[in-house]
């Protein structure tokens, strides 16, 4: 079943692939996408999802940002009360959050949720077409590898 990705995530609790080994990276490799997209938003000091293809590309399934809370109980709580927040928080994945404070102390935080074990051992073994054509791991809404699920 093709689940489609949320333009927003949270979490900071992992769900193990197979291995123990290709949990710890794939997990690490989350945190790592988590924390360098904080940073920039609070660079920036914008909150957006600027660069997701990206991080897509790397494992990225979805992810889920905040401004303003202060601590990561505030900003989860924040992520539960969104219908479309929490459906990114239920998605099968290594699940990783990260904070940063930009220089005028606003507060921003990025969950990115990484690609299910399935997903994950299915990409590496079947190849699909999207509506588009074009060859990619699996068919996406317009013709993007990446389907969109609007939430309200």
């Amino acid at each position: 079943m093709k689940l489609p990705w949320i333009l927003c995530i949270t979490a900071s609790l992992a769900v193990c692939p197979p291995t123990y080994a290709a949990a710890k990276s794939d997990c690490a490799l989350m945190q790592q996408l988590a924390q360098e997209h904080a940073n920039d938003m609070a660079r920036r000091e914008k909150m957006d999802h600027s660069g997701f293809h990206s991080r897509a590309g790397r494992g990225a399934r979805a992810e889920n940002v905040a401004m303003g809370s202060k601590t990561e109980a505030e900003a989860m709580a924040q992520w539960r009360n969104s219908p479309g927040h929490a459906a990114n928080m239920r998605l099968a994945g290594c699940k990783a959050v990260a904070h940063a404070v930009s220089s005028s102390g606003r507060h921003y935080w990025a969950m990115v949720i990484g690609k299910s074990p399935a997903e994950l051992a299915s990409q590496s073994t079947s190849k699909g077409t999207t509506r588009s054509g074009k060859s990619g791991t699996w068919g996406g809404a317009w013709g993007s590898p990446f389907p969109l699920l609007r939430t309200p």
